[in-house]
């Protein structure tokens, strides 16, 4: 997992319906002259070859400003958010997921239902057979007979009893045999319970009913993933035999060095996205208490909607976590940023040429920078391979102090 920076994310909003779909500003490089103004006008350019001018400033020709790639950008205040940029994965919701097995031994009957199919909580994913099951209702009906006759010994030998007609002893006999019965009737009812029979169907069985069919149900809606049986194989409780998750919300599980942690709060906001461009917006629901013992980062839940089944279970996306509310602000390119006498500077149009002039910088978001003071809105800079530009700019001084 990739360490993440304290950053901040440039984002254009853009209406789109009812709802606002968030970019990153992208920027040309200047192929054409017209498309880039150094100095006040063409004029103000050297012919080809002289390309330094006065010391502090920069003069390039169009052939040697198309070789270096540079691009210009106009500085402007835009919406700035302070974000943590993030990879991870998306994976299902445990909450919404079921594993399936068998509680009951026996043979496949039928498994009608396809993998991929949408199923609902109580549809019959299989049909087993089961000598298990059938011995375990025998046994509980024998057991509730035994139930209904004590029950009714314990009666007529506790009327005889308090008529003193029979003996104390035959009262005790019937009472300890009816206490006998209840006990193995409840562990017969447990046990057929534990086959995944209800309490309610449990006991409506009746002499002679045949219960050698369990019907296997899914417990949740959702989409059957796996599918792991066959036509008259012989299966136990050993292993899950089908697997159904609700795929309408996944998870994402995001790695997050400790420094950070402490701007990351449950509720907050994040934008999603994949490598073929698909954006969406999700929320922070968790942030675990205790640190990872082997990488000593945190870790962040994360739930995105996918009522539309565009997103899928295993695929890697970026996250930025929304760490505080929008502001305007003035961003350039990290590109743009280069140091010079240890200061962070921006390389600035202007009627000489170009320029450096130092900045105050405050929060970086991906590519983006964002700039405090030392450039206004309006002012044209340079974007990419300033380190070029110093290079002249340093190479100029030098002839110039000689």
């Amino acid at each position: 997992m990739k360490i993440s920076q304290n950053l901040s994310l440039l984002l254009v909003a853009v209406t789109v319906g009812a709802g606002v779909m968030w970019c990153v500003v992208e920027y040309s490089p200047l192929k054409h002259q017209h498309e880039m103004h150094l100095g006040s006008t063409k004029q103000s350019m050297v012919e080809e070859g002289d390309e330094h001018a006065d010391s502090g400033h920069v003069k390039l020709s169009e052939a040697q400003l198309q070789a270096s790639d540079l691009a210009i950008e106009t500085a402007a205040m835009a919406e700035f958010v302070t974000a943590l940029a993030l990879p991870g994965q998306l994976v299902l919701s445990t909450d919404r997921e079921a594993r399936i097995s068998s509680p009951v031994s026996g043979t496949v009957r039928s498994a009608p239902i396809q993998i991929g199919s949408k199923v609902q909580a109580g549809d019959v994913l299989a049909t087993i057979e089961s000598a298990q099951l059938s011995d375990a209702s025998a046994r509980y009906l024998s057991a509730k007979e035994r139930l209904d006759l004590a029950q009714s010994l314990f009666a007529r030998e506790q009327s005889l009893w308090q008529k003193k007609i029979s003996a104390e002893q035959d009262y005790l006999a019937a009472r300890g045999a009816l206490a006998e019965a209840r006990i193995e009737a409840q562990s017969a009812l447990q046990s057929l319970m534990s086959l995944g029979l209800s309490e309610k169907h449990a006991r409506a069985l009746k002499a002679g009913s045949n219960l050698a069919r369990f019907a296997l149900r899914t417990p949740i809606s959702g989409t059957l993933l796996s599918k792991d049986l066959t036509l008259g194989e012989a299966v136990g409780s050993d292993k899950p035999l089908f697997r159904v998750a609700d795929l309408s919300v996944l998870w994402i599980d995001l790695a997050i060095p400790v420094n950070d942690l402490s701007l990351v709060r449950a509720g907050q906001s994040v934008w999603v996205s994949n490598k073929s461009g698909q954006k969406t917006k999700g929320q922070v629901v968790f942030v675990q208490p205790e640190l990872d013992s082997a990488s000593r980062s945190g870790s962040v839940r994360v739930q995105i909607d996918n009522a539309q089944g565009a997103w899928r279970s295993g695929e890697f996306v970026d996250a930025m976590i929304q760490t505080d509310e929008p502001k305007q602000a003035i961003s350039v390119p990290v590109s743009a940023i280069v140091m010079i006498e240890n200061e962070p500077s921006v390389f600035v149009e202007g009627s000489e040429g170009l320029a450096p002039r130092v900045v105050k910088v405050g929060n970086r978001s991906g590519d983006r920078q964002e700039i405090i003071s030392g450039l206004s809105a309006g002012e044209r800079f340079v974007t990419g391979n300033v380190f070029v530009l110093k290079a002249d700019l340093s190479k100029s001084e030098a002839e110039h102090e000689h």
